[in-house]
């Protein structure tokens, strides 16, 4: 705890400082390692590592701070940029955003099979939660943890803003996923909101009780961004790091390098949507 504190008071200071180099923000203190870790780890880390690899001219240092402190460093006037950040209307008032560094397997809805199950008046045709309220609706003295300040996207923010206080366990921290998952575990919360990669990633228990369900027009996958904040600089930094994107999407590394980290069902409308995402930007850029 003393190491933790520590590093959390010297990142802070480090923060303060304008140097050549530029602080590059994550919420995961898993991504110290596998940012540099060589091999498959995971999605994210993966196609930042790629990334980095081949941009030129730009040197991010990379630190760890909880979402909430990133959300505010994010709005100074100092270029600062962030990792895994979810574009939303909000953010981009005072933000600027990269093309979409990757795309990842989208949030899931995870419940314990004896205690909440899901009852065929929540799910739509095709075996979705259709949505939040829904089920909060049913399941009235329940508990949701989310992590502070993280976006979840569009719809699913809009549904959790409507459930009342006394339903969310709200947790902060830069250890965030870990200690909402174990939250989890131990029966602290009834559900959670994580990505498929993630829970895997931290769950460690027998996870034969729980099951996941995704949520109805939430989109399968998540495009995850580097955000910077609004000065000259950051504008000339996201333009490198566009440039070097549109050279990374139509790549064999590129796409094999996602399709590692999903499942065989899930690799036909992947490669797709990463076409979709070379033809989009390609016309942007023209």
């Amino acid at each position: 705890m003393k190491y933790l504190l520590s590093l959390f008071i010297f990142l802070l200071i480090s923060f303060s400082t304008e140097a050549d180099t530029v602080a590059l923000l994550s919420d995961d203190a898993n991504d110290l390692e596998l940012f540099y870790k060589d091999g498959r780890n995971d999605i994210a880390s993966d196609s930042y590592r790629l990334l980095f690899e081949n941009l030129k001219d730009v040197k991010f240092e990379l630190k760890i701070a909880p979402t909430a402190r990133i959300d505010a460093l994010l709005k100074q006037d100092k270029t600062i940029c962030a990792v895994n950040r979810i574009k939303t209307e909000e953010r981009l008032l005072y933000n600027l955003y990269s093309y979409p560094v990757h795309l990842y397997p989208s949030h899931r809805l995870y419940y314990f099979k004896d205690r909440t199950p899901l009852l065929d008046n929540m799910l739509t045709e095709n075996d979705e939660l259709i949505n939040i309220n829904t089920l909060f609706n049913h399941y009235s003295m329940a508990s949701l943890a989310i992590e502070t300040g993280r976006s979840y996207g569009k719809e699913l923010d809009k549904q959790i803003q409507k459930l009342k206080n006394d339903n969310i366990l709200a947790r902060a921290g830069s250890d965030a996923y870990d200690a909402m998952i174990k939250l989890f575990a131990r029966h602290r919360v009834d559900f959670l909101i994580s990505y498929p990669t993630i829970f895997k990633q931290y769950y460690a228990e027998d996870d034969t009780h729980i099951a996941s369900v995704t949520v109805n027009n939430h989109p399968k996958f998540i495009a995850g961004h580097i955000a910077c904040s609004s000065t000259p600089r950051s504008k000339k930094i996201i333009a490198k790091i566009n440039k070097t994107l549109l050279r990374l999407y139509p790549t064999e590394p590129y796409l094999s390098m996602h399709l590692h980290h999903v499942p065989n069902t899930e690799q036909s409308l992947l490669t797709r949507r990463i076409s979709d995402l070379f033809l989009k930007y390609k016309l942007l850029s023209d």
